[in-house]
């Protein structure tokens, strides 16, 4: 539970542009997973 805490305590001190960066981060790694194929996409039955 402390690292919890203390992730939230990181958090709250992070700028809202250091926010952004580590979400834009993010979303570059769900792409990069997504076209390597790790990602496996759900096939919508029509």
């Amino acid at each position: 539970m402390a690292d919890k805490e203390e992730f939230r305590k990181r958090m709250r001190a992070l700028s809202f542009s250091g926010k952004i960066r580590i979400l834009e981060k993010l979303r570059e790694r769900s792409r990069a997973i997504a076209a390597s194929g790790l990602r496996k996409n759900k096939e919508k039955s029509s």
